[in-house]
């Protein structure tokens, strides 16, 4: 048989003395807590979507005006042959 953990000793101490008071109102708090959570989540999903729509939307309209799956336009005439 080993000897009691300290920490376990402290922690049963902590657990059988007297507990503090609980704040009547703390459900209540704790619940507009987590809406205002899932209020700032919901906005920042939203936001999120819009930038990669936007993102999106800049990428194609760049492919249609830049065309870049067209060669490049040559910058000297070919040489006249067969004259």
């Amino acid at each position: 048989m080993s000897l009691p953990d300290r920490k376990e000793a402290e922690v049963r101490r902590m657990l059988d003395g007297p507990h503090p008071p609980v704040p009547p109102d703390l459900a209540l708090r704790a619940a507009a807590s987590g809406r205002r959570l899932l209020v700032h989540r919901r906005l920042a999903r939203r936001l999120l979507w819009l930038l990669a729509v936007a993102a999106l939307a800049a990428l194609l309209i760049w492919a249609a005006v830049d065309q870049p799956w067209l060669p490049p336009p040559a910058h000297t005439t070919p040489p006249l042959e067969g004259w």
